[in-house]
Order: structure tokens, then C-alpha cells, then sequence
């Protein structure tokens, strides 16, 4: 039987914090005057916020709070020769590094300066590469619903008792709660 390819989310799933919400602390710690520039970006689009944020803020991968059990379970899926996606809303430049740093991903998709990988879109592009139910994914918040409709499996990590009765249509597999 082929594996079915492996999707994997980063914020609050690989990692336990947000790249949008790490570089936007970075930045202003050290321009905090930018904060002015900030909503000016965002009007230009979420993908366009994150690409300004980027270019001034570098975020240090190998100090980010990896989850343990998603690593595993990567680890696990990779043994079984599965492929090995990283699908982000994070900008492309942060989420090349962490998979870069990682080792594990065959390829990455990410957000960049016109285009957010979240959601709605996210969903599409995966369905587009894979065909609907042709991907396993693994993710976090209620934003990812659409992706994990779409998938053969959604698998939960670092979630809420809500996120886990609103996937119980879905086959589903439990890697963790949030604490």
C-alpha cells in the first residue's frame, strides 16, 4: 500500500509558539517606531505584513520549542517512507529554515508577499497537488478545518476540547492536547 503523503502545519503544531506573532516582538524590540508601519503592511495583505517582518527580524530556529510528539510521529511517518510536507502560513524564508533545520521534509509550502497558505487557500493548493483525501494533515485551530476536510486524515495536535468535537466527523487521529 503507497503512504499517503504527510502534511505537517508549523506554528503551534511542529513549534509551540507563531512565527507572525515572534517576529512581530522581534521587530518592535528593536524598532519599536514600526508599529506605526504595521497596519500600512497589513493593508497590503497578511502574506505582505509577514514579508516586511522578515526582512527585518531573523528568528533563530534551532532555539524555537519543538513539539517532541510531532517530530515522532514525523519520524514514524518518514520510516514508513511517506513523503514529508511542510504547509505553513508562515513566511516562506522562516519555514525553509526550520525545515532546513529539521531534516525531515521532503518539500515546503509556504506563505510569501502575495499569497497567505492559510485556510481556504491553504486546502486548495494541497487539493490541487494531491486531489481531495489524497494527504494526511496535521494541525492545530479551527482555521485548519478546511484543510482537514479535505485530507484522508486530520490529524490533531496541540488542541483544544472544541477543535476535537468539531473534527468528530472526520477520521481523526489525537496527538495532543493543549495544556
Amino acid at each position: 500500500m503507497k503512504c499517503v503523503p504527510l502534511i505537517v502545519d508549523l506554528d503551534h503544531t511542529l513549534i509551540n509558539t507563531d512565527l507572525l506573532y515572534e517576529s512581530s516582538i522581534g521587530v518592535l524590540k528593536q524598532q519599536p517606531w514600526l508599529v506605526f508601519a504595521y497596519p500600512f503592511w497589513f493593508f497590503q495583505g497578511k502574506g505582505y505584513l509577514k514579508s516586511q517582518l522578515v526582512k527585518r527580524f531573523e528568528i533563530d530556529v534551532t532555539q524555537l520549542p519543538y513539539l517532541q510528539q510531532t517530530i515522532d510521529y514525523i519520524h514514524e511517518r518518514k520510516n514508513q517512507g511517506c513523503e514529508i510536507i511542510l504547509a505553513t502560513a508562515s513566511y516562506k524564508d522562516y519555514a525553509f529554515a526550520v525545515a532546513k533545520h529539521i531534516g525531515l521534509f521532503d518539500d515546503v509550502m509556504a506563505s510569501n508577499a502575495d499569497f497567505n497558505l492559510s485556510s481556504h487557500n491553504k486546502a486548495d493548493k494541497l487539493i490541487e497537488r494531491f486531489g481531495k483525501h489524497g494527504f494526511d494533515y496535521m494541525g492545530d485551530h479551527m482555521r485548519d478545518m478546511p484543510v482537514w476536510e479535505a485530507s484522508n486524515l486530520a490529524i490533531l495536535v496541540n488542541v483544544t476540547e472544541k477543535i476535537i468535537k468539531s473534527t468528530a466527523h472526520l477520521d481523526t487521529l489525537l496527538i495532543s492536547k493543549k495544556d
